[in-house]
């Protein structure tokens, strides 16, 4: 039996992950914690009765989940996006002590789609790249975690054109560079979240797209990391290091 302390509990990913893991008999959700009212304070939680923790809340969330994971010796699944260059300093020095695996989207087909963007990347150094991604209308920052994690798959690969970042256009911006990966943001309804890389040549144009229809997925992806990383040793993991270990 796996027991996890859930951080951010009162979210919508959150939320999913307890009612997937109703259908899970090795998995047990011991706590909810969240700033919000109802829930626990992760602060006055032992530890003594989790085996692992999920973080998918806000910054001042995931600060909290990795210090307490920390202090705890616990493992921990990062989910949180919108972090800084700071927070994934902490995450670097946090794994020196205990096992962390991040992802940008705990979605098993959207880490398959990484696997294909880098082939991808390694055959279109003259395309031009614009990166799209589309969520729900709560959804706090942009572009997402996926968009970004996408253009820095795509831009290591093509590292000798140092591409650089562009956040939509408007107005006259004049012709676009070569050297540009665009990122374009769209927020409306209840879309659960939509990517598409775009390679674009003169007379066509390749598009590698992953859609999600329910958080489900994102859910299931969160338990399939959980259970991964328990009684792994300190470092650093990824999505990719679970589909690999579910393979074998």
């Amino acid at each position: 039996m796996i027991r996890i302390l859930l951080s951010g509990a009162a979210g919508r990913m959150c939320k999913a992950i307890t009612e997937a893991a109703e259908n899970y008999p090795d998995i047990k959700i011991t706590h909810k914690v969240d700033v919000v009212q109802g829930f626990e304070n992760i602060d006055e939680i032992s530890g003594e009765d989790v085996d692992a923790a999920i973080d998918l809340s806000s910054r001042e969330g995931f600060k909290k989940a990795l210090l307490w994971a920390q202090n705890h010796k616990k493992p921990l699944v990062v989910g949180t996006t919108g972090l800084t260059e700071d927070d994934h300093a902490a995450i670097d020095k946090g794994a020196k002590e205990i096992a962390v695996l991040q992802a940008s989207n705990l979605s098993k087909g959207v880490n398959i789609m990484f696997e294909i963007l880098r082939t991808a990347a390694a055959l279109t150094h003259d395309a031009d790249i614009e990166i799209v991604e589309m969520h729900h209308n709560k959804k706090k920052d942009a572009p997402s975690g996926t968009a970004l994690e996408m253009g820095k798959i795509i831009s290591g690969i093509q590292a000798e054109r140092a591409l650089e970042r562009r956040d939509g256009r408007s107005g006259m911006v004049g012709a676009r560079a070569v050297n540009e990966i665009g990122y374009h943001a769209i927020r409306c309804g209840d879309v659960v979240g939509e990517h598409t890389a775009i390679f674009g040549f003169a007379g066509e144009r390749i598009e590698i797209s992953h859609k999600a229809a329910s958080r489900s997925i994102l859910a299931e992806g969160a338990l399939s990391a959980a259970l991964f990383i328990c009684g792994k040793k300190p470092g650093r993991y990824s999505m990719r290091d679970v589909i690999i270990a579910e393979k074998a």
